[in-house]
């Protein structure tokens, strides 16, 4: 199926979900309320791709896809013309994910697969409150998108076979390795796994054994690992990692589920990781 796809949501990771769909050949528009930033994280995302094709991990003729099938929309109504997958991309919190998969579901085709990227909040959740459940599903990159080579495909009962194959080939085509779950779990397979390995870092450092500096170099040289759990959350973005664990906390009651108080300053800061230049690190240019 030739198909048309929108992404709404230009951040980091849209602004790159939505290349990697252009550089496929697929005519991608893009969608989010912060022109200025959506066109920025663009600009961003096309700097990177040059930089991969003199590594040759790309080609010239991704560039050229790139720059030929891209498009910025104007509204979630002209961004959802003529589309037939639309993958949403924006901030981890169900209330936002639901006003806008409501308003998608409304002005779409039943036909139309609509993915969210998200790996904690399940399609289910947001299926329920929208028409045509069948076409609901977690598509989930990595942080970059254009760099890492992996998405989870994760999906409820009521979630139609077709649209489970739909969604493996449009990530396949993108040149992304696909893991598919057969059933739906917080954090899927590889955020559930780090999510362990980030708590206890986090209670390491609210306990004062170590700075989250040493903890990192600890956890990279130690367990060989590329990115140490701090620096691991500044590039996930601090926010998925605190509205994740507010959930929970929400869900269990539990006082031990409740996000770090240093976390939870962070996000009042509005210092949320790489995205916005400082997180634990800083990340923002002289």
């Amino acid at each position: 199926m030739n198909e048309q796809i929108g992404v709404v949501g230009g951040g980091q990771m849209g602004s790159q979900i939505a290349a990697l769909s252009a550089m496929a050949g697929y005519e991608t528009h893009i969608y989010d309320k912060d022109t200025e930033n959506v066109t920025s994280k663009l600009k961003f995302a096309e700097d990177n791709l040059k930089n991969l094709i003199s590594k040759n991990k790309y080609t010239e003729e991704h560039l050229a896809n790139f720059k030929d099938n891209l498009h910025v929309a104007k509204s979630i109504d002209s961004l959802s013309e003529n589309k037939t997958f639309i993958i949403e991309a924006v901030v981890e919190r169900l209330d936002v994910k639901l006003e806008i998969f409501s308003q998608l579901s409304e002005i779409t085709d039943s036909e139309v697969v609509l993915a969210t990227n998200s790996s904690f909040i399940a399609a289910s959740e947001i299926a329920k409150d929208c028409m045509h459940v069948q076409r609901f599903i977690n598509m989930h990159f990595f942080y970059p998108p254009l760099r890492m080579d992996l998405v989870e495909i994760s999906y409820p009962e009521s979630t139609a076979t077709e649209v489970i194959s739909r969604t493996q080939s449009v990530g396949k085509s993108m040149g992304r390795s696909i893991v598919t779950l057969k059933k739906e779990t917080p954090g899927f397979i590889v955020n559930r796994m780090l999510a362990a390995l980030v708590d206890e870092a986090y209670e390491l450092y609210d306990e004062g054994i170590a700075d989250f500096e040493d903890i990192d170099l600890a956890i990279k040289k130690g367990l060989n690992h590329p990115l140490g759990p701090f620096e691991l959350s500044d590039y996930s973005g601090l926010d998925i990692h605190y509205y994740a664990k507010l959930k929970i906390f929400n869900e269990t009651k539990n006082p031990n589920d409740y996000p770090k108080k240093f976390l939870e300053k962070k996000i009042q800061d509005g210092d949320l990781g790489v995205k916005t230049g400082k997180g634990f690190y800083n990340y923002k240019k002289d």
